[in-house]
């Protein structure tokens, strides 16, 4: 008896030493959290008023060296406030729309040179910067209570779903979003892309839960007996879809197939590996083969990389026109060592087909344009995005660089109209 009380009595001082010790730990983790947060929102109030300076600055001058500076301060300050709002628990609409309007800021501000009619941006920036101020004002009202000091971390945890919270961010978020819509309305590749990643372009008919039911049979045969569980998307997903489960033995997997066209949007099966290991070109053949019955016709391989169980491999869709490897229509495949069979699969990228405009080629004299130590070792044409969201026909290059003590790999990706380098990467 003794010895049970003993024990009884030991459980309860131990719990309340360890409830002592969470106390104490939360109550520190809780003047971390106050501390820094209340920097970070400072932070971002002081460089709101840094970003608005900065936008005033460029309307004093037409085209000179302040008004670069200035949106070049733009370009910078933006990307400070997005970094200070994206890493605080505020609500999670406030924020994306706030560092949706910022993000947009910045780039219009750093694209400016390449605009017809300068007046459109000091109208435009004109608008920003009356718009700037009244968020500034809004936002150190709202953020008022938060750097007081006295938040738990339960009530940090709080701020992200406005649970318990002391402001209207949602009022906040669609003050924002009429900022964003008469300010930075979308541009025309913006919509086509936006179009595209929603899926609104597909003109194919309709198919049939049956229909893709059958399609999915056709597809993975190895588990076309599986016991399935057929489920529409949601009313509210941006392209309707069938989500197919499957389990058979120890297989269990999904299939998502687009009602227009029934277009395999995702593959996922999960199975144990045996030890049994195919050859490379079986597992690519299986891999081709695959493609051309589910209708990617236009793919080629682009990359292969493998870890212990699976071949990785990524196909890009290429154009007619000029040959030309399209890298943003692209199919991730995973294919099992052990039998060749398609264990995962992503095609999202090639459904969300680009729209292809033909381009001139220029030719270009490479050993001029490049730096002497410069080699071109690989010259292909591809459609690759630059950073106004435009397809731009490129050339594609590998280049080496000789230096005194290595030779370094390269891409870089050059327009064929203006010479323009795209992209610029180091390979490892």
């Amino acid at each position: 008896m003794k010895k049970t009380v003993f024990i009884l009595c030991y459980a309860v001082v131990a719990l309340a030493i360890f409830g002592y010790g969470q106390t104490a730990e939360n109550k520190q983790l809780s003047y971390l959290l106050n501390g820094q947060y209340a920097k970070k929102m400072t932070d971002a109030s002081e460089k709101l008023k840094e970003l608005d300076v900065a936008v005033q600055k460029t309307l004093l001058f037409n085209e000179s060296d302040g008004f670069d500076r200035a949106r070049d301060d733009i370009w910078r300050l933006s990307a400070d406030v997005k970094s200070s709002v994206g890493s605080l628990p505020v609500d999670r609409g406030f924020s994306n729309s706030w560092m949706n309007y910022l993000g947009r800021l910045g780039n219009y501000a750093k694209e400016a040179d390449r605009l017809e009619n300068k007046e459109e941006y000091h109208k435009v920036m004109t608008e920003a910067s009356v718009n700037l101020r009244e968020m500034a004002d809004e936002w150190q009202v709202a953020t008022r209570n938060l750097v007081s000091g006295q938040l738990t971390v339960e009530g940090w945890r709080n701020q992200l779903d406005s649970i318990d919270a002391n402001h209207d961010w949602e009022g906040m978020r669609d003050t924002v979003k009429q900022y964003t819509e008469s300010d930075f309305p979308l541009t025309a590749s913006e919509s086509d892309a936006l179009k595209k990643k929603e899926l609104q372009t597909l003109t194919d008919e309709e198919v049939t839960k049956e229909e893709a039911i059958e399609r999915f049979k056709i597809l993975f045969p190895e588990v076309s007996q599986s016991a399935l569980v057929v489920e529409n998307s949601r009313p509210d997903a941006p392209y309707p879809f069938y989500h197919i489960r499957f389990a058979e033995g120890q297989s269990v997997g999904y299939i998502d197939i687009t009602e227009k066209g029934g277009h395999v949007l995702s593959f996922l099966s999960e199975r144990p590996f045996g030890k049994e290991v195919q050859s490379y070109p079986f597992i690519e053949k299986k891999a081709k083969k695959f493609l051309q019955d589910a209708g990617y016709t236009d793919a080629v391989l682009e990359e292969a990389r493998e870890n212990d169980t699976s071949w990785h491999f990524v196909f890009v869709r290429q154009e007619s026109e000029y040959d030309a490897l399209v890298f943003s229509d692209a199919i991730h495949l995973k294919v099992a060592k052990d039998t060749g069979g398609i264990v995962g699969l992503d095609a999202m990228e090639y459904i969300q087909k680009e729209n292809l405009n033909k381009q001139p080629i220029v030719q270009t004299d490479w050993q001029t344009y490049f730096r002497p130590h410069v080699a071109v070792v690989d010259e292909k044409l591809a459609y690759v995005e630059n950073d106004r969201m435009e397809q731009r026909l490129a050339h594609y290059l590998t280049v080496t660089l000789d230096t005194k003590d290595t030779i370094e790999t390269y891409v870089v990706v050059v327009d064929t109209e203006t010479a323009e380098v795209i992209k610029t990467e180091k390979q490892l």
